[in-house]
């Protein structure tokens, strides 16, 4: 029997738990060769945005 999982509610930013899944999700899309997931990573270890907003 599993218990039910609890709703987030108004929290803005992810825990540190969902950062790290979604960095895991990425270095493994990056792993089987996806090439905006490589990029990605680039453009993050670099700090410059992937793209520009408008001003």
């Amino acid at each position: 029997m599993t218990a039910p999982t609890k709703a987030r509610g108004q929290q803005i930013k992810p825990t540190i738990a969902e950062v790290n899944a979604a960095w895991a999700r990425l270095r493994a899309a990056a792993g089987k060769g996806d090439v905006h997931a490589n990029a990605l990573l680039i453009a993050l270890a670099e700090q410059r945005p992937v793209m520009s907003l408008p001003a």
